[in-house]
């Protein structure tokens, strides 16, 4: 294969950007039709949105055996076997997605009573999370055939995928919310459902599309090695997947330590969260950048290739995560003041922007880091990194900050200790190149 450039990275990975801020800006517009109805509404939509994330995370952890199996094939040369595996992974989220809603459906009060909401805003919530999850099951399939077409290299087949289920979702879901054309009003429902909906039009759509060839590759009868195929893509996505169920649940267990520090403290935090919401789009989509060009080279025999590509994207994601926390630092009191106006949240927002933007550097590591081993088919690596990070610095350091009586600005700082530890390790496991022998399909 030809060797990978700083052009050729951006060439990739740009769609992939602009694909991940369609999918934040549903939910942004979303939330901001809600906040026209009320607060109950806008926290329904939150917890929705939230509950259908960590859905979203883990299926998108399942997906890195698409990429690694998908993009070693399409190297290798072999387009009928990564047809193959493109179209049983479609099948395999498909079923996922069927027998999640299936078993999620009975268990919504309680989950929705995990956010302890008003009465009012706990009936809207579950209301809205019932035909989130009922309508889950073409999203994860955009979200997997989004993956394998990446993996091939085309990174603008996703990116169309991702402008039409949004424009369809946020139109749909006007629709069906303020019954427009004659449909009765669903009221917040209804954006769940048009989402729902949009993004059934998308999967018949771009399916039609692909089976007909005329998109960039098409798929392949997944029935051969339909059971070794199948092993291989679990095999791989397993770990990845648990990985994320790990993440999320330490996410939740700090946001309970955080929460005893008081509105203005938790609130601080959620608004970082959706400043530092951008930058992860960018590290997120770099590291589905290095995944590609590492398991296509991997699939190549290219073994050089692989390391080179997977270091260099990972230059490029740390020269634009640098930039970003420098203007972040530049500018923090006027992103606080833009964000709210409470003089008690502004006063947190500022030192704790500071912190992320020390933070940003080591994101962009470990993001690209990670997705380089997930590209070679090593998941389980990363997968214990994250468990070990997340025990210690989001779980037991800030138990001990709680029980001492810690300034807040020691639970914010833990970031650093979180990001710090994976990135540190996904690089020594990178450049020890223990990953190129990490995973080699056998067929």
């Amino acid at each position: 294969m030809q060797t990978v450039s700083t052009f050729n990275i951006w060439r990739l990975t740009w769609p992939t950007i602009l694909s991940n801020m369609a999918f934040m800006l549903t939910g942004l517009v979303f939330l901001k039709i809600a906040g026209g109805m009320g607060i109950d509404e806008v926290a329904a939509v939150t917890t929705g949105q939230r509950l259908f994330f960590i859905l979203f995370a883990v299926m998108m952890g399942l997906s890195s055996g698409t990429t690694a199996l998908v993009g070693r094939y399409w190297g290798a040369g072999n387009k009928e076997l990564a047809g193959r595996v493109a179209a049983l992974s479609v099948i395999i989220f498909l079923v996922d997605g069927l027998l999640l809603s299936f078993i999620a459906i009975p268990f919504l009060e309680p989950l929705v009573s995990i956010f302890s909401l008003t009465p009012e805003a706990h009936a809207l919530a579950v209301d809205f999370v019932y035909y989130t999850v009922l309508l889950a099951p073409p999203l994860l399939i955009v979200l997997v055939f989004s993956m394998a077409f990446r993996a091939t290299g085309d990174s603008k087949t996703p990116l169309w995928a991702a402008v039409v289920g949004a424009v369809l979702g946020v139109y749909l879901g006007i629709v069906f919310t303020y019954g427009w054309h004659g449909i009765e009003p669903m009221g917040l429902s209804g954006l769940a459902i048009g989402n729902g909906v949009g993004a059934i039009i998308t999967v018949i759509i771009f399916m039609l599309l692909w089976v007909l060839g005329a998109l960039s590759f098409k798929p392949a009868n997944p029935l051969p090695g339909f059971v070794q195929n199948g092993r291989d893509l679990i095999k791989i996505g397993m770990p990845a997947a648990f990985e994320q169920v790990f993440f999320q649940a330490g996410l939740l267990v700090f946001l309970v330590f955080l929460a005893s520090y008081g509105n203005a403290a938790f609130a601080t935090y959620g608004i970082g969260l959706s400043i530092l919401g951008l930058m992860i789009v960018i590290a997120f989509s770099f590291s589905i950048s290095s995944a590609t060009l590492v398991s296509q080279h991997l699939g190549a025999g290219d073994k050089q290739g692989a390391y080179n590509a997977g270091w260099r994207t990972m230059r490029t994601c740390l020269y634009i995560m640098i930039a970003g926390s420098l203007m972040m630092s530049l500018f923090a009191e006027e992103i606080a003041r833009f964000m709210i106006n409470d003089p008690e949240v502004i006063a947190l927002i500022v030192p704790f922007i500071y912190i992320i933007s020390c933070s940003l550097p080591l994101m962009g590591i470990e993001f690209s880091m990670a997705g380089a081993l997930r590209g070679a088919g090593d998941t389980r690596y990363p997968m214990m990194v994250t468990i070990f990070s997340i025990a210690l610095s989001r779980v037991l350091v800030p138990f001990v900050m709680v029980q001492v009586g810690a300034d807040v600005m020691w639970l914010y700082a833990t970031s650093l200790l979180d990001f710090g530890i994976k990135s540190s390790l996904n690089m020594r496991r990178f450049r020890k190149k223990a990953w190129l022998q990490a995973y080699n399909p056998n067929h």
